[in-house]
């Protein structure tokens, strides 16, 4: 889709941060209003560390860890399915993604037994709507769930929506298909991920600098910033591995990835793409 391409790249990296060595894997939200593309492009990245859902539920998530150890990253393309259903269930499904974001899920207590889960933390990559964000963030906040995650929030300036328009008109002419990739399983994989770990050589200058800009963002999003400074040093790592050099190294271009992705790194302020 037209003007994306920041945003492919973003979901590219957040995703390569399930590879790097001692790296977390970074969750990420996509917060635009409808038809921003944004279940496009978090639906278009299909790889055998990415699994793919339109609705999931708590225990949901408790089958998609038990069934898929190789797994780094759930992708919930839109969380309005999952917001849609009653309050207990929302409130513990979110519990649920506060976990595996944090420290994951291993151990589950419950009449039928105790089962154990896959160790580790995954990532979240999901999408939601600023109207909604607005009625849900006093209670992510109050139980951690919005610093856990990556904010992205964008609009699509006026010049932009008329290329896509134009665009659109083009591919109804042509009888190309608009909709957006089916979901894991229908398709093959697209975006190769590596098989293992890999370490990424970080130089230590520019760490101080990306300590700066998550500072400074942490601050102005009134947060202690200790989970921010880890995607930030997560992001720029990952986005290394996107050059396929090896070994990896960080350098400048990395940082100017991030400080761009840092300029939307909000919750209520939408910045043009």
């Amino acid at each position: 889709m037209i003007g994306t391409h920041l945003l492919r790249e973003l979901v590219e990296t957040v995703i390569l941060t399930g590879r790097v060595s001692s790296v977390e894997p970074v969750s990420l939200l996509l917060i635009a209003a409808p038809e921003s593309g944004k279940t496009s492009v978090v639906l278009e990245k299909r790889c055998k560390a990415v699994e793919a859902f339109s609705d999931v539920t708590g225990k949901g998530l408790h089958q998609i860890l038990k069934n898929n150890k190789e797994l780094t990253h759930i992708v919930i393309n839109d969380l309005v399915a999952v917001l849609s259903h009653k309050q207990s269930v929302n409130r513990y499904t979110m519990s649920q993604l506060n976990a595996i974001t944090e420290e994951g899920i291993s151990n589950l207590a419950s009449p039928a037994g105790i089962e154990t889960l896959p160790i580790g933390k995954r990532g979240i990559i999901t999408s939601l709507t600023l109207d909604l964000i607005k009625d849900e963030r006093h209670w992510w906040s109050k139980i951690g769930f919005t610093s856990r995650m990556l904010p992205f929030c964008y609009f699509y300036p006026a010049g932009l929506n008329i290329k896509i328009k134009n665009a659109i008109d083009e591919n109804a002419i042509r009888g190309k298909s608009l909709g957006p990739p089916a979901l894991n399983g229908h398709k093959k994989p697209n975006f190769p991920v590596p098989n293992r770990d890999i370490k990424v050589e970080y130089p230590e200058k520019i760490a101080a600098r990306v300590r700066r800009l998550a500072d400074v963002r942490s601050v102005l999003l009134e947060e202690q910033g200790m989970r921010r400074l880890k995607q930030y040093h997560g992001i720029i790592q990952a986005h290394a591995l996107t050059r396929k050099k090896r070994p990896p190294i960080v350098t400048e271009e990395d940082y100017e990835f991030l400080s761009t992705i840092d300029y939307y790194v909000n919750y209520t302020k939408p910045a043009p793409l």
